[in-house]
């Protein structure tokens, strides 16, 4: 996923330079602990004829941005100890700017007047839990990969209610690319291949607009890593 090497949100980045600017990435990967999935709160009806209940790209971009520096937060701290080998290091940098970069992308999309979005408490601090009690690589890895999957089902479950074919086609290859690091984390881990390489994606574990908590970071909170 190309990106800009600063961690500056991207104002000036215009929507259609966000629609072009994400990687096609891999195999999509079945989440962990279930939540209601954003089309859980849209009737099948309301879904299909693209009714005014279907997310606008602001709104889209309201709840998604924060989950989004929540990763980059994740990254931060796991980043920060000494439990990480050199390979892992690198990877861990580059998966982090994977996820500033599409949320410096969504910030763009944020409607104007809105309020600059903050990393999501909720999950932010669900990360920092259980980074903190990681006691080695493969704790820390796994923990990442619950923050990746848990991105990809809700990416996953947004993409019948997002309003735009386009931004729907965007979000889709978001997933994809948060997909791959999921899995990657979790075979690192020391989780078995099959446990990625479900028959069919899921989204299960996805977060809604209600389950995500009120800010607590600057969106251009991030390490210098």
């Amino acid at each position: 996923m190309p990106i800009d090497p600063s961690t500056e949100p991207a104002t000036a980045t215009s929507r259609r330079t966000f629609l072009a600017r994400t990687a096609v990435g891999g195999a999509l990967v079945t989440a962990g602990a279930a939540a209601t999935p954003l089309s859980g709160f849209l009737t099948g009806a309301s879904a299909q004829e693209g009714g005014d209940e279907l997310l606008t790209d602001g709104a889209f971009a309201s709840f998604a941005t924060p989950l989004e520096l929540s990763a980059v937060q994740a990254y931060s701290q796991a980043l920060s100890g000494d439990l990480l080998d050199a390979d892992w290091v690198v990877w861990a940098r580059q998966f982090q700017r994977n996820h500033q970069s599409v949320a410096d992308l969504l910030a763009t999309l944020v409607a104007e007047g809105e309020p600059a979005p903050r990393a999501d408490v909720d999950l932010s601090s669900r990360a920092a839990e259980a980074i903190s009690a990681a006691g080695d690589q493969d704790a820390i890895l796994a923990a990442l990969a619950v923050v990746e999957e848990t991105l990809t089902a809700t990416h996953l479950s947004a993409l019948p209610v997002l309003r735009e074919q386009a931004t729907a086609g965007t979000v889709a290859r978001v997933l994809a690319v948060e997909g791959q690091q999921a899995a990657l984390l979790t075979v690192a881990s020391g989780a078995s291949i099959a446990s990625v390489t479900p028959a069919q994606a899921s989204t299960d574990g996805a977060l809604s607009p209600g389950d995500a908590g009120a800010a607590a970071e600057a969106t251009t909170t991030t390490a210098a890593n």
